[in-house]
Order: C-alpha cells, then sequence, then structure tokens
C-alpha cells in the first residue's frame, strides 16, 4: 500500500502535543517522505540542498493528503527534516567505517565485526543506534546523498601541485626523473607568497 494512501480520519486522530512540540504519527512521516522524494524528483534537489520553497510544496502536498491538519512548514517540516538529515548523516558516517554494514532486509545495522561493537556503545550521540529500525534511510539517501561532504574523492593540495608540476614537464618534453617533489614547508611558502600578492 502506497504510504499515502492510508485513510484520512485513521491519521486526523489527535495527535499529541507535548511542551510544544509536535509528534509525528507513522502515517504523517510515510505521507512526508512519500511527498519528499517526489519533490526531489520534481526538480526541488540543488546541488548542496533543495531550492527555497521546497518545505512549502511539502506542507502543501501534506495538506492535500491530510486536509485540517496542523502541519506547517515552519516549524513542523524544518524541524523533521533537520532531524532526519542529522540522523542520515550519523548512519552515513556509522556504514562508512569497516565492521559496520546494513542490513536491508531488517533496515538496521550490522556488526560484522565485534571489536566494532564498541563504537556504538561508547558514544553517547550512537546510543540505540544499533537496535533500533531505520525505515526511511534507503529514501534519505536519494533525498540528502549528495549534501554531504564524505572526504571520498579529496585530494592532497602537496599530491595535486606535484602533480600539475609533472605533467607540466612532459608537456614541454622534459623527462619527470629529475623532477623534485613539494614538500609540506615550501607548500606553505608557495601559499604565503601567493597571500601577500
Amino acid at each position: 500500500m502506497d504510504p499515502c494512501e492510508y485513510p484520512v480520519d485513521l491519521v486526523l486522530e489527535r495527535v499529541k502535543q507535548v511542551r510544544g512540540r509536535r509528534s509525528w504519527s507513522r502515517i504523517e512521516e510515510d505521507a512526508l517522505i512519500h511527498y519528499l522524494i517526489d519533490v526531489v524528483n520534481d526538480g526541488w534537489k540543488a546541488e548542496n540542498g533543495f531550492r527555497a520553497g521546497f518545505q512549502r510544496e511539502l506542507e502543501r502536498g501534506m495538506k492535500r493528503k491530510f486536509p485540517g491538519t496542523d502541519i506547517v512548514a515552519t516549524p513542523h517540516i524544518n524541524s523533521k527534516i533537520h532531524v532526519w538529515k542529522k540522523e542520515y548523516g550519523t548512519l552515513s558516517d556509522l556504514l562508512s567505517k569497516s565492521g559496520i554494514g546494513w542490513n536491508s532486509t531488517t533496515s538496521m545495522i550490522d556488526v560484522e565485526d565485534e571489536s566494532c561493537l564498541g563504537r556504538l556503545t561508547s558514544d553517547p550521540n550512537l546510543k540505540g543506534f544499533r537496535h533500533k529500525t531505520w525505515l526511511y534511510y534507503t529514501q534519505w539517501i536519494d533525498a540528502f546523498g549528495k549534501d554531504r561532504a564524505t572526504g571520498e574523492n579529496a585530494v592532497d593540495p602537496i599530491d595535486l601541485a606535484n602533480e600539475v608540476g609533472r605533467a607540466e614537464l612532459e608537456a614541454e618534453g622534459e623527462t619527470t626523473e629529475k623532477y623534485v617533489p613539494l614538500s609540506p614547508g615550501a607548500f606553505r611558502e608557495m601559499e604565503e607568497q601567493h597571500m601577500q600578492a
């Protein structure tokens, strides 16, 4: 069943509001993730986030699905998206570590190596992550995946400068055997000279 096909009267049961904070029902979260993927597919995703107005678009979708809902872009949708992005970032960082994997059947973290268990139990930010079901993780990848710098394609500036230096010698017909690589100290000196110029 499509998450947006739930009977509206089932959803419109009053959702608790505790100390000014709104609790989301599972059906509302299902609908929000559905609409979030829709706005991504409709081009609201920009290079490093979303285009302005995407939360209003999500609000319109939620109001169509749940007439009379009190969900608004700010603060409700904004807050939920913020929490989801934070959880997605933490999960992505965690899953990038060796010995920790993803179980797509249970939508949970798999600890493949018991030595990694210490990471999950010692970090207070990760408390509860191991035994929690992450129902929306695969959708978060589609929605937030390119918003995070992972360092995967990072290049050391000294290595890059040395590569350029070698390429320039080759372009001039020189051999690179005599090329003297740039040291970190020489690189800093070049940076300082450039900043003064």
